[in-house]
């Protein structure tokens, strides 16, 4: 092969090994080099629609998803068929926390929130790169900590703040997940995720519009001003982005 012919070629294919491992997931972000390359060659980038449903409970999972722009919600359902939401997994985590504490049963729902990409993991190789690569372990259980915290956190927060902060910090996490300040949803969904009557997410989302925070139409939010829908939001936001900040941060990367 000609020296410039074989000059492009290791080009291109340096750019295609540096575009196939790029994520922007923190889970994987976490990871030293050689495991975050071998972790991300046993997945597949899917595309994951809003209100489809991942895992139902008592299933055992075929597929871990590492969200990169999609939001998954874990629902807890009641007998009468309502469900609300303990905790969202974006981009920042992974479903899969009954397989990494070593539980194959769902205990829970998971449904896609916001649709959007995600890198998808057979259970079988995930179970097995989990037991292989020890640097993978402790970063999937750093991830569930914080999950965990966020569920704690998000407990607390029901209990003691009004809607109107609540669903600030939901915009406000739903925005840091995807880098989209239009969000798809109805206030019905809204009203679901939150646990509260429709009338009362209504209300909540009229007062942050007329503040200039958001608009709100045809089933999209659009947030027009994060730092006042920030100022708006309750202290919890901080408190689980910081969390995730601390057990989940960046490794440097060495190589390509």
């Amino acid at each position: 092969m000609y020296p410039r012919v074989e000059f492009l070629v290791n080009c291109v294919w340096s750019v295609h090994s540096f575009m196939t491992h790029m994520t922007p997931n923190r889970v994987l972000l976490a990871l030293p080099t050689e495991d975050h390359h071998t972790v991300l060659d046993a997945c597949e980038r899917v595309e994951l629609e809003i209100r489809t449903t991942l895992d139902h409970v008592g299933d055992t999972p075929s597929f871990v998803h590492f969200p990169e722009t999609a939001v998954v919600s874990t629902l807890s359902t009641y007998s009468d068929g309502s469900s609300i939401e303990m905790a969202n997994i974006g981009r920042e985590a992974c479903t899969g926390i009954g397989l990494i504490l070593g539980h194959p049963r769902q205990l829970n729902t998971n449904e896609v929130q916001v649709g959007g990409r995600a890198l998808a993991m057979p259970a079988k190789r995930f179970v097995e790169l989990k037991a292989s690569l020890p640097a993978f372990e402790r970063v999937l259980f750093s991830a569930v900590q914080a999950v965990f915290y966020q569920v704690m956190v998000s407990g607390a927060c029901n209990g003691t703040h009004g809607a109107k902060q609540r669903l600030a910090r939901w915009l406000l996490t739903m925005r840091d997940r995807n880098d989209e300040d239009t969000i798809r949803l109805t206030q019905d969904f809204l009203a679901e995720m939150l646990g509260v009557r429709r009338a009362t997410v209504t209300q909540a989302s009229q007062d942050l519009q007329s503040r200039g925070l958001i608009t709100y139409s045809r089933g999209q939010v659009r947030i027009t001003d994060r730092e006042g829908l920030r100022q708006a939001s309750c202290e919890c936001y901080d408190l689980v982005r910081n969390a995730y900040d601390a057990l989940l941060p960046a490794a440097e990367k060495t190589g390509s």
